[in-house]
């Protein structure tokens, strides 16, 4: 059962991983994008009416997928001070009970999130552009970042907090 729970942790901190990597790359496609646009604009007065929009996605994906691997680095914002001011003991504690507080909190946002994407994608919402990409794409984004933090947070929660605690330490 422990290589099973081993092999799970390891496969879920991987694909979390390679979503920050996809992060980064998301956030360089951006960066040309964007790039592309204000050449084209200002150097042959021509705007492009799908860049604004396009990066809005593109960022929006960046950082949804980007928000599991943040949170296996604990790079979320924290309270760092409190740290050197509590004891190793309450410290843990406190950990846990941020965790599964975040976990609930992206839990319930997870779920509405997943239930707002089907919605936009059954009714074909679209943006009021001129362009008019599809809307369940960005909230395709945040349902599937979310649900993959909410599943960070219970294997973080285990294997940070209940198996050490099973295991007396």
């Amino acid at each position: 059962m422990k290589s099973v729970w081993q092999s799970c942790t390891r496969a879920v901190r991987l694909f979390n991983g390679l979503m920050g990597y996809l992060s980064a790359i998301i956030i360089v496609v951006c960066t040309i994008s964007l790039t592309y646009e204000v050449l084209v604009r200002y150097l042959f007065e021509a705007p492009t009416e799908w860049s604004l929009e396009f990066n809005v996605f593109m960022l929006i994906a960046a950082t949804f997928f980007a928000a599991a691997h943040t949170q296996d680095k604990r790079g979320h914002v924290g309270i760092g001070v409190l740290d050197g001011l509590m004891s190793k003991r309450w410290n843990r504690w406190r950990y846990l009970l941020a965790d599964v507080l975040s976990m609930a909190l992206c839990s319930f946002v997870a779920y509405y999130t997943w239930k707002h994407c089907y919605m936009v994608w059954d009714q074909g919402w679209v943006t009021e552009s001129t362009w008019a990409p599809k809307l369940w794409i960005p909230y395709l984004a945040m349902s599937f970042g979310l649900t993959t933090l909410v599943i960070q947070y219970f294997v973080q929660i285990v294997d940070e907090h209940l198996i050490p605690l099973c295991k007396g330490e």
